[in-house]
């Protein structure tokens, strides 16, 4: 694992909603967008799962997640392997946040990423150049 510097939270946190990217255990590519999500510390993201169908079963199959943050004209890219925790801290912070609008999500699971790669997402000649 690795610690995401504060500057590429940051730019993650500035977006309401954020892609990720998943694969099957036959590398079929898999992107859906969501907006329930926080940092839980510098080396874990967690998305919440209300209906992560493929993107489930995906994961159950090739644990491997990438994700893409932008904002200000900066793009950034994390990689790390998922787990899918339904009791403990953070998945109760999961079903808090998906009943607190108007709108009641099932909250199912808080699907943990653990960072392991950051990469530059922007233009340029260090595009998709390794960071930490």
């Amino acid at each position: 694992m690795v610690k995401v510097p504060e500057e590429i939270k940051k730019i993650f946190e500035k977006q309401r909603v954020i892609p990720i990217a998943t694969a099957d255990k036959k590398a079929r590519p898999n992107v859906v967008l969501v907006g329930m999500w926080f940092w839980a510390d510098d080396e874990t993201l967690v998305i919440s799962d209300n209906y992560l169908n493929k993107t489930k079963k995906n994961l159950e199959e090739n644990p491997q997640i990438a994700i893409n943050g932008w904002a200000e004209g900066k793009s950034y890219q994390i990689k790390g392997k998922v787990h899918f925790e339904t009791s403990g801290p953070l998945a109760e912070k999961v079903k808090e946040i998906a009943n607190r609008g108007e709108r009641k999500f099932p909250g199912k699971a808080a699907v943990v990423v653990k960072i392991e790669e950051v990469f530059q997402g922007s233009g340029g000649q260090s595009a998709g150049d390794k960071l930490v």
